[in-house]
């Protein structure tokens, strides 16, 4: 017998079916007051009973109701109404599934600086919409085949060049934003920093120190924000007639780590008469190794060598010396993310790049030789 509250029954002679009067009923009781967001509601057998319709059915109308953003399954637990139901306006929030996608050969860390607070600032967009209801899952494919669904969109993370016909393809059938990265396809968006002009600050602060002799230490080129940290170190140097040959332009094999054929090349160079005395490491990670390198050779930083990185994590004014920095705007840029693929009118998803911000610190100094 059922202990719950007292429901219409469906009408067995309306035209309508039995699961969408029972949904209508079940929504009725949600606006009502009876089942209140967060409450438990009763099984489905006692839904059955208290509405006159088969478990099949009953199921079938709660299934309906999941689906809608009003009630939420909890495996082994039960159904419960959702806490986030719009109960004045009568309507849920819509349900918008965002993928975030990364590619399988790079080794990403999610927990890292970079990654952790994109991902944190998307989730803060996410719980400021009270548009939307977001749901986001993670992937290791530029790919959304598997997604049947309309409400779907992607966030797909620095892809490299070779992937970016993967993200055209997505983006064809669904809204996609690059992030961190820029577009080869102009019909995709794309969110980033000024890559390019962040390392030509960072050149300018380094000549502005007396600083000729350079070191460009870059992550993978097939990287569009890699590409352009180099492309705007070399062009800065350029401008002032620095010409930096192969010796000084090393590429990690990786973004994160250095690998340990490009660490030995390092050294060796910084052991060279006419070695460099400023090195501009194309991400954090990769100016902890340099400064480890460096260290390695016998040089003392600055005083020998004086380093910048890119990223400015809570731990880069902690280091010895502390990290002079090109410092990127993460939580506006996985913002502006956010909001462009949840835009409906693809015209107006239009790319952008956000300033970056150069943060100086005792890792450079003045030139000593």
């Amino acid at each position: 017998m059922s202990h719950g509250p007292a429901l219409p029954k469906v009408n067995g002679n309306d035209p309508m079916p039995k699961y969408l009067q029972a949904r209508e009923i079940l929504l009725g009781a949600i606006r009502a007051g009876y089942f209140t967001p967060g409450s438990k509601l009763p099984s489905t057998e006692e839904i059955s009973s208290l509405v006159d319709i088969s478990l099949i059915t009953a199921h079938k109308a709660m299934e309906g109701l999941v689906e809608m953003g009003w009630l939420r399954r909890e495996v082994g637990r039960g159904t419960y109404v959702r806490e986030d139901v719009d109960l004045v306006n009568g309507t849920p929030r819509r349900k918008f599934f965002i993928g975030l996608l990364f590619d399988h050969q790079e080794h990403v860390n999610i927990d890292d600086y970079y990654h952790g607070s994109l991902i944190n600032g998307l989730r803060r967009a996410a719980r400021a919409d009270s548009d939307r209801r977001i749901e986001f899952f993670f992937d290791d494919r530029f790919d959304l085949r598997d997604k049947a669904r309309q409400d779907v969109g992607a966030i797909c993370f620095h892809p490299p060049l070779e992937s970016q016909s993967h993200v055209g393809r997505i983006s064809r059938r669904h809204p996609v934003v690059i992030l961190g990265g820029s577009a080869a396809d102009e019909r995709v968006a794309a969110v980033d920093c000024d890559n390019e002009n962040g390392a030509r600050k960072a050149i300018r602060h380094l000549l502005e120190l007396g600083h000729r002799r350079f070191m460009i230490v870059s992550g993978p080129l097939n990287l569009s924000n890699a590409r352009d940290r180099a492309v705007g170190a070399t062009s800065e140097l350029a401008a002032h007639g620095i010409r930096v040959d192969k010796r000084d332009t090393p590429v990690s094999k990786d973004s994160v780590v250095l690998d340990e054929e490009t660490k030995a090349r390092i050294e060796r160079r910084l052991t060279d008469t006419d070695r460099p005395t400023a090195i501009l490491a194309g991400g954090f990670y990769l100016a902890l190794a340099t400064m480890q390198a460096a260290r390695q050779v016998g040089l003392r930083i600055p005083d020998d060598a004086s380093v910048i990185g890119f990223d400015d994590p809570p731990s880069a004014p902690l280091l010895d010396p502390p990290l002079t920095t090109v410092r990127q705007p993460l939580m506006e840029m996985a913002a502006n993310a956010y909001r462009l693929v949840c835009q409906t009118d693809n015209r107006n998803r239009t790319s952008c790049k956000l300033s970056t911000e150069l943060v100086v610190r005792n890792s450079t100094g003045p030139v000593r030789l």
